[in-house]
C-alpha cells in the first residue's frame, strides 16, 4: 500500500486526473489496504504482492499515466511471484525438504536470489521479535536454514546507530538497547556476541563508549579490565563510571580482576612447565 502511494507522488498525478479515475482507483486502493491488514503469514504476503501486481495491470489499463507503474518492484516478475510463492509455503510449514527441491529446480536462477531476497525482508515483519518480546514466537528454524534466511535484525540494524552517533550525547541508549536485547526471549544474541561487534566497531570504525555504557558494562554484565581494554576504554571514561558504581559492585569488579590476574598467571606457568 505505501508502494501504491509513493509511486502516485513520483509520477506527480494532478488533482485532475485523479478525480477523473476516482471511482475506478479509490475501491482499488480501498482493497489493497484491507487485504495489507490480512497479512499473518509469508504465504498471505506473497498472496497480496500478487493481487497489488494485478491491480497495477488494472489502473495501467484505465488511467492514462500509470502505464508503467511498477507497484512492487520486488514481485513484478511473474516467475519470481512462483518461485517466492512456493518457498513461502514451504516456510509457513516448516519443511526444509520442500525448500531444497524449489533450490534443486531454481536455485541457479536470478529471479530465485530475488525471491529469497523479499522473504528475507518479508520474515522480519511474520515473525518480528519486537512485537512479541514476551511471548516466544513459533520460528519456523529448519526452512529458515535451509533457504539462509532469519527473522533476526542484525545487530548492526539494532547498535549501529546508537554507538556511532549516541555514545556522544553521554546518555543510555547503548545501555538501554543491549539491555533490551538480551532481555528479548525472541533475540538470539548474547553478551558475547554483543562484545564482538562493539570490539568491532572501535577497532574499525574508532567508536568511542561512553561512562553510562561502561558503568552498565560492569556492573550488569560483569566486565573485567579485560573486556574493558577489548573495547578500548578511555582511563578517564573508566574513572568516571567506576566512580559512579555502587560499594558493592565496585568490589566485585576489583574481585573480578584479581581472579583474572590469577588465571592468567597460572596460564603462563603451565605453558611454562
Amino acid at each position: 500500500m505505501e508502494k501504491l502511494l509513493t509511486e502516485m507522488l513520483d509520477y506527480n498525478i494532478s488533482e485532475g486526473v485523479f478525480s477523473k479515475y476516482e471511482n475506478t482507483i479509490s475501491p482499488v486502493i480501498d482493497f489493497a489496504a484491507k487485504e495489507s491488514r490480512k497479512q499473518k503469514t509469508l504465504t498471505d504476503c506473497v498472496q497480496y504482492f500478487s493481487k497489488i501486481n494485478d491491480i497495477e495491470h488494472d489502473l495501467s489499463g484505465v488511467c492514462a499515466g500509470f502505464d508503467n507503474v511498477v507497484l512492487n518492484d520486488e514481485l513484478s516478475d511473474k516467475k519470481v511471484r512462483y518461485i517466492a510463492l512456493e518457498l513461502a509455503k514451504a516456510i509457513d510449514s516448516n519443511s526444509a525438504a520442500k525448500i531444497k527441491e524449489i533450490k534443486k529446480e531454481f536455485g541457479n536462477d536470478k529471479e530465485f536470489l530475488t525471491a529469497k531476497k523479499f522473504l528475507d525482508k518479508k520474515c522480519k515483519e511474520v515473525w518480528n521479535v519486537f512485537e512479541a518480546r514476551n511471548k516466544v514466537l513459533k520460528i519456523p528454524h529448519a526452512a529458515f536454514k535451509s533457504l539462509g534466511i532469519t527473522n533476526q535484525p542484525t545487530l548492526e540494524f539494532l547498535l549501529g546507530d546508537s554507538v556511532r552517533f549516541y555514545e556522544k550525547d553521554g546518555g543510555r541508549t547503548t545501555a538501554d538497547i543491549i539491555a533490551s536485547i538480551l532481555k528479548n526471549i525472541n533475540i538470539s544474541y548474547d553478551i558475547n556476541d554483543i562484545h564482538k561487534f562493539l570490539k568491532t566497531a572501535n577497532e574499525k570504525e574508532n567508536c568511542k563508549y561512553n561512562f553510562k555504557t561502561v558503568l552498565y558494562l560492569i556492573s550488569e554484565q560483569n566486565y573485567d579490565t579485560l573486556k574493558l581494554q577489548d573495547l578500548g576504554i578511555e582511563k578517564e571514561i573508566f574513572d568516571t563510571a567506576f566512580q559512579a558504581l555502587s560499594l558493592g559492585n565496585k568490589v566485585k569488579y576489583l574481585l573480578r580482576n584479581i581472579q583474572l590476574k590469577i588465571t592468567r598467571t597460572i596460564n603462563v606457568y603451565s605453558k611454562i612447565g
